[in-house]
């Protein structure tokens, strides 16, 4: 399968005619119009408000605040398809809103790069809890909605993950986490889950922490490889979209990027009936921007630094 095949269909104007042609007469909707009529129900919701009785603790969240019982809030699912996410104490949670606000609305080409590598924001809501107190959260596309079966990585990315307002004890206890491949390969596995016909696994920060030079394949053996008939179909189709990340970074000066991770996503359920010759069905995507500073027109070697090894990895994976 060639990266054309998966990243051309669109393009093809004869191929998405017929596609639409069929679409008439299906009794399923596709996903696209399900998305469509999702947005506009988003709409009239946020116009009246959230109950914390509408939302969920989401099941596939697998690092960042209130994910290992911490004691902090966690994001949140709707059944509309969106997430919530915690809005952090300033100076971080303001950023975040702020990133996410000039790259929705900007035309720079920087930012319309990341808006196209970024889940969807929908803005920022109150949500007021049983006892009537009120959170904010951002509002953001759901990277798992219509999965039946996800399978998620989340990955941060540099070898250095705090920004330039960090303080001396901040950069003192970054720099000694996951020190088996955050200084010598730029990234940080934060945890995995996947499902197969053998089950269903979760690992958490203590598995990346674990790993150093001899165990990276361990990464992907428990991410794809489970799924061993499609593992190498899906590896090419996750290194197709790493590899447009890396265009993008070695293009946009706008941004450096510290502590923000990339999200793969795919799901297990679906495997059996994708038309692999003409989809890509894996979903990537850059998440967490509480650390995202001014460029001042420099490339961002620290993000590309991880990237590279990253993509390494699944080169490694595919050519074995």
């Amino acid at each position: 399968m060639s990266s054309m095949n998966i990243i051309d269909i669109e393009d093809n104007g004869s191929k998405v005619s017929k596609k639409k042609n069929k679409e008439k007469n299906l009794t399923v909707k596709p996903i696209r119009i399900q998305l469509e009529k999702r947005i506009k129900g988003l709409k009239d919701t946020l116009k009246v408000g959230l109950q914390s009785s509408e939302v969920s603790p989401l099941e596939t969240q697998i690092a960042g605040h209130g994910s290992c019982d911490d004691g902090l809030d966690g994001m949140l699912q709707h059944h509309l398809g969106f997430v919530l996410k915690p809005i952090q104490p300033p100076p971080r949670g303001d950023r975040e809103v702020d990133f996410y606000r000039k790259v929705s609305s900007s035309n720079h080409e920087d930012d319309i790069s990341f808006r196209q590598m970024t889940p969807k924001f929908h803005g920022v809501e109150n949500i007021v809890k049983e006892d009537g107190s009120k959170s904010q959260y951002l509002v953001l596309e759901n990277l798992n909605f219509g999965f039946s079966k996800p399978c998620v990585m989340d990955i941060k990315i540099g070898k250095i993950t705090y920004g330039h307002d960090a303080s001396p004890s901040k950069i003192e206890r970054e720099s000694k986490s996951y020190p088996g491949t955050k200084i010598p390969f730029g990234f940080s596995v934060l945890g995995i889950i996947s499902q197969s016909s053998n089950g269903y696994l979760r690992l958490t920060k203590a598995f990346g922490r674990s790993l150093d030079q001899t165990s990276l394949d361990q990464i992907l053996e428990n991410f794809i490889q489970c799924n061993e008939k499609y593992s190498q179909t899906l590896a090419k189709c996750f290194l197709v979209k790493l590899r447009e990340i890396e265009q993008m970074f070695l293009k946009q000066k706008s941004y450096h990027v510290f502590a923000s991770s990339i999200l793969f996503a795919y799901d297990f359920a679906s495997l059996k009936s994708i038309d692999w010759e003409t989809e890509n069905p894996v979903r990537v995507s850059l998440i967490d921007f509480a650390h995202i500073f001014p460029g001042d027109g420099t490339l961002d070697e620290n993000y590309l630094f991880g990237l590279r090894s990253l993509i390494k990895i699944f080169e490694n994976f595919i050519q074995k």
